[in-house]
C-alpha cells in the first residue's frame, strides 16, 4: 500500500544530502575540538582548519576493526536480549492496512543486564577501570563504527524495502530523499522491528555506558569524581532508564507512526544520540568543575521541574490513547474529530499543544549547567534541542491540519500555546 502523498521535508533532497553529510561532519568536529586544552581548545581558537587538520588522523586512523566488531556484537547482543530476557508482549497502533504489530517489552531488562555486565568486569579487573579505558581509548574509533553501522543499517532498510512489501513512509522516486527520511515504515525481519528496537535500545543504552566511561577518565586523570559529573551521570542514566521503563509509550510517537527508517533516525538514534548527547560528561571528564552543595541544590530544582512536567505529560497523553474511558482520566475534557480521535483540551493538554517539550527542554538545562560557563560546547545541547524541538512540533501541527482539517482549527482556538504557555 503506497504512502499519502505529501510535499518535501527537511529541505527536499538537497537539504536530504546535505544533512547526511552535516550530521557526521559535526560529531568529528567536536571529538577534535574539545581536548584537554579547553572545549573548544585555544589551539582551535586561533587556527580552527589548521587545528583539526593537524589532529585529523587519515581515514586509517579513525577506522579499527576490533572496535568496528565490538560494535557490531554490541548491536546484535541487544537483539538476542530482546528475545531471550523475560518481558511483556504488546501491540502498536492500527496502520493504514488494518494491522496492529507486535512488540517486546524489556527494554529495562536489557539496559540492567548491561549495567551488571559492566559492573562484574569492572570487579574482575580489580577495580582498575581498564574495561572503561578501552572506551576512552577507542572513542573516535568508536564514533567510526556507528556511523558506518548506520548508514549500513539505513541502506540495508532502503533495499530491502522493494522485496518485502511492507508498508511505505515515503516513496517519491528519489533515492537520495527516501533513503535519508526512510522508505519503509516498520522494516521487520520476521517479528523484530528493526526501527523500534535502534530508537529504543542500541543508542540509549549505550548513552548512560558512555558517560560511565568519561566519568572513570576523570577519576583515573584527576583523582576523583566531581558532583557535576555524579549529577549529569545520574540525570541521563535515569532518562535512559524511565525511557525503557516506559518502553509502550515509544508506539505513539511521531518516529513510529509516522516517519520512515531511514538514515535520519538510523544514524540519530545509533550515532548523534550517544556521542553527542554525552557530551557534557565528555567534556567533565577533561575538566572537572565542582558546584558545590548551593549548585546542586539549584541543578536538581531544575531537573525535578523538567522531569515533573516530563513524565507527567507523556503519562497522561499515553493513558489517554490506549484507554480515553479510564476513570482516572474522567475530569478531561476533548474534542471529538470526524477521523474518531480525540484531542485533549484540559489536563497538561490544555496548558500548551507540546507541553511535553518543554519539560524536556527543562531538562535539557540540568544537563549543562553542571558544565559550569568555561566556553559554549557544554550548552550545545540546550540549544540544539530547542531547534530540534521546535522543527519537530511544526512537523507534527503540518501532519495535524492535514489529519484533521477544521477540527485542528477548533483545537488550537482553545489551545493556543505550542510549548510555552503564553509565550510560544
Amino acid at each position: 500500500m503506497p504512502p499519502p502523498p505529501h510535499g518535501y521535508e527537511f529541505g527536499g533532497p538537497l537539504g536530504a544530502f546535505a544533512i547526511s553529510l552535516l550530521v557526521p561532519t559535526v560529531t568529528y568536529i567536536f571529538y577534535f575540538v574539545c581536548s584537554e586544552d579547553g572545549c573548544p581548545s585555544s589551539s582551535f581558537l586561533r587556527d580552527p582548519v589548521g587545528n583539526i587538520a593537524s589532529k585529523w588522523p587519515g581515514l586509517l586512523g579513525v577506522f579499527d576493526w576490533d572496535v568496528m566488531m565490538h560494535y557490531c556484537l554490541w548491536y546484535f547482543g541487544l537483539a538476542v536480549m530482546y528475545f531471550v530476557l523475560p518481558g511483556k508482549t504488546g501491540e502498536g497502533v492500527v496502520l493504514s492496512n488494518g494491522k496492529r504489530l507486535k512488540y517486546r517489552f524489556n527494554g529495562c531488562t536489557s539496559l540492567l543486564t548491561v549495567v551488571a555486565y559492566c559492573g562484574f568486569m569492572t570487579y574482575r579487573e580489580g577495580f582498575q577501570w581498564q574495561f572503561w579505558a578501552y572506551i576512552w581509548d577507542n572513542y573516535l574509533q568508536l564514533i567510526t563504527a556507528t556511523f558506518i553501522f548506520s548508514v549500513s543499517l539505513a541502506f540495508y532498510c532502503y533495499i530491502s524495502s522493494f522485496f518485502t512489501g511492507e508498508l511505505l513512509a515515503n516513496d517519491t522516486g528519489n533515492v537520495i530523499y527516501d533513503w535519508f527520511l526512510g522508505r519503509p515504515l516498520n522494516p521487520r525481519i520476521g517479528s523484530f522491528d528493526i526501527k523500534v528496537f535502534s530508537e529504543l535500545r542500541p543508542g540509549i543504552i549505550l548513552w548512560p555506558i558512555l558517560n560511565f566511561a568519561f566519568m572513570a577518565h576523570q577519576y583515573n586523570t584527576h583523582g576523583k569524581v566531581t558532583d557535576s559529573m555524579i549529577l549529569v551521570n545520574v540525570f541521563q542514566f535515569w532518562y535512559a532508564y524511565d525511557a525503557l521503563h516506559n518502553e509502550p509509550a515509544v508506539l505513539t510517537t511521531m518516529d513510529v507512526t509516522t516517519d520512515g527508517f531511514g538514515f535520519m533516525l538510523s544514524c540519530g538514534d545509533l550515532m548523534w544520540l550517544p556521542i553527542n548527547y554525552s557530551l557534557q560528561c565528555r567534556y567533565l571528564a577533561m575538566h572537572p568543575f565542582e558546584l558545590g552543595p548551593l549548585g546542586v541544590a539549584g541543578v536538581l530544582a531544575v531537573q525535578g521541574l523538567g522531569y515533573w512536567i516530563f513524565r507527567s505529560a507523556n503519562g497522561q497523553k499515553h493513558e489517554f490513547r490506549t484507554n480515553p474511558n479510564d476513570p482516572k482520566l474522567a475530569h478531561i475534557k476533548y474534542i471529538e474529530t470526524k477521523s474518531g480521535s480525540r484531542l485533549m483540551i484540559t489536563g497538561w493538554w490544555g496548558i500548551a499543544r507540546h507541553i511535553n517539550y518543554l519539560g524536556d527542554w527543562i531538562m535539557a538545562w540540568a544537563w549543562c549547567l553542571p558544565t559550569g560557563y568555561r566556553g559554549p560546547l557544554g550548552y550545545f545541547y540546550v540549544v540544539y534541542f530547542a531547534i530540534l524541538l521546535i522543527h519537530r512540533e511544526r512537523r507534527d501541527e503540518a501532519k495535524c491540519k492535514l489529519k484533521y482539517g477544521a477540527d485542528w482549527k477548533k483545537y488550537t482556538d482553545v489551545v493556543p500555546s505550542r510549548i510555552v504557555p503564553g509565550i510560544y
